[in-house]
């Protein structure tokens, strides 16, 4: 069996055993089904959403995609400019960290009374919960530069900016993308906050509706396709790495 057949099929039988276990248990303990849907229980509460539960998903996913690009907008140069530049670095990362540190879930009804209940404060409330681990993950990999690389392209006469662009934002490519898988799990979350309190559609809101209704299986239904499209983004951003920066894997990998 090779590698990559294992690498799948090994966390594929633990699923579908973990998931054999949970409704033998269900069926044993006789758990009622509002304090512990089954598999089944769950999977007929999805059929019973319908086409609902994929348009809400298609809502959802939207919000993330958005807030996801304008984290990466605004994350990847401020990991830049932190690094690169003492004194940008102590004017605004101490208001970064500020800004990071205020729970999203305290500030997010304060964004739908100021932006409304439209998708931009979603949007907004995506942002400043994904952006932060971006930022972070390439001032890291900015500052983790070999000095002598920089003294070859300083030789070389490169200015400030070719050093950046052909020195150290490859070098912290291995970095950023480590942060872009944090940042894009987070925003799943984010998204999710957002709509617990500003929308009517998609699966944030079929949760609180959901269990409003006492319809717990119908929510864990909704509650399995968001950690389902948080997998798929992740591996997206995983294979988007290994495909088109495989050489900065490789280059760690060497280390």
């Amino acid at each position: 069996m090779s590698s990559t057949t294992r690498r799948i099929l090994a966390p594929l039988f633990t699923f579908l055993l973990f998931l054999v276990a949970w409704q033998v248990i269900s069926w044993g303990l006789k758990v009622p089904v509002y304090l512990l849907p089954s598999p089944l229980d769950i999977w007929n509460g999805g059929m019973r959403l319908g086409p609902t539960i994929f348009s809400n998903s298609l809502e959802t996913l939207t919000t993330i995609l958005i807030g996801f690009a304008l984290s990466c907008a605004v994350g990847i140069p401020l990991g830049v400019l932190v690094s690169v530049n003492r004194v940008t670095s102590e004017a605004i990362y101490p208001l970064i960290v500020f800004l990071n540190a205020i729970p999203i879930v305290a500030i997010a009804p304060i964004l739908v009374v100021i932006f409304g209940t439209d998708i931009t404060a979603r949007l907004i409330i995506v942002t400043l919960i994904a952006f932060f681990p971006i930022m972070v993950a390439t001032a890291s990999g900015i500052l983790d530069t070999p000095e002598e690389m920089l003294d070859l392209a300083r030789v070389a006469g490169a200015s400030p900016l070719t050093e950046i662009l052909t020195v150290r934002l490859p070098h912290a490519v291995a970095f950023i993308f480590g942060g872009l898988r944090i940042g894009v799990t987070v925003a799943v979350v984010g998204a999710v906050v957002a709509e617990f309190v500003n929308a009517n559609k998609g699966l944030g809101f079929l949760v609180t509706s959901s269990t409003a209704q006492f319809a717990i299986p119908t929510a864990m239904a909704c509650v399995v396709m968001l950690a389902i499209i948080s997998v798929l983004l992740y591996e997206s951003v995983n294979l988007v790495h290994r495909v088109f920066f495989g050489w900065s894997i490789r280059r760690e990998a060497g280390h």
